[in-house]
């Protein structure tokens, strides 16, 4: 059964927000970051996008975006855990209003301080950044930085305040993102992130971005397709 094709009408007002939110985040001052947050939450609250789904795939896009500025990745501050599932039936405002609070603090926080990783931890994270895509395991981690993994583990939970299998889960999925916006065939993201179980990548994919990896696609992209559904009945809620 073909997926029903959302009302997309004011998504590339929308995405255009977006896209100078971050350029503005990427040049400006962090003490103006909330304050850009809160120009771009009125400018979408008055554009003609209305599905709901739409909205909540590019805010959660734009999320990965401003980890960019303010994630571990490249900062030195830790990941975010994904927030909780939305209720549904929320209108505009709400999502909107929700939104402004999973991420004013943050980018106030971020403002306020930067703090330290250690030489091993940095290296660690590089080390997954780098090869993401292949099998990682603890032993790996400690060989590449040349201490137990023991340490490695305890380390890395004390400095970041998650573990590594969260920080690798977070990458690939970063990753995904990016390869099904550029077109690439879900099945395929999930090889090339590193996932050989479908049903594990849709699991993961959906805890961090909010929503599966087909209505990510259909909704940033305004594709419906035809050739890919959901992981069949293996998902499927038993009765």
């Amino acid at each position: 059964m073909r997926l029903r094709r959302p009302d997309l009408s004011g998504l590339t007002a929308a995405i255009r927000l977006k896209t100078a939110l971050l350029q503005e985040l990427a040049t400006r001052p962090s003490a103006e970051w909330p304050e850009d947050v809160d120009r771009f939450i009125a400018a979408v609250e008055s554009c003609d996008l209305g599905d709901a789904t739409a909205l909540l795939v590019l805010l959660a896009d734009l999320k990965e975006g401003i980890r960019v500025f303010t994630g571990f990745q490249g900062s030195g501050d830790p990941v975010s855990e994904p927030g909780p599932a939305l209720p549904e039936g929320l209108s505009k405002r709400e999502i909107l209003a929700q939104f402004r609070l999973e991420i004013a603090d943050r980018l106030r926080a971020s403002g306020r301080h930067t703090p330290v990783v250690s030489a091993v931890v940095e290296r660690l994270t590089h080390f997954i950044e780098k090869n993401y895509a292949a099998r990682i395991t603890l032993e790996m981690l400690a060989a590449a930085v040349g201490r137990s993994k023991r340490h490695v583990a305890t380390l890395f939970r004390q400095q970041t305040g998650h573990t590594i299998h969260h920080y690798l889960t977070q990458v690939r999925v970063h990753h995904a993102a990016a390869l099904i916006r550029q077109g690439e065939k879900i099945e395929a993201v999930s090889l090339l992130v590193g996932y050989r179980s479908k049903k594990n990548f849709y699991r993961q994919f959906k805890r961090q971005i909010g929503v599966t990896p087909i209505v990510y696609k259909t909704a940033v992209l305004g594709l419906v397709p035809r050739s890919e559904s959901e992981p069949a009945a293996a998902e499927a809620p038993k009765r």
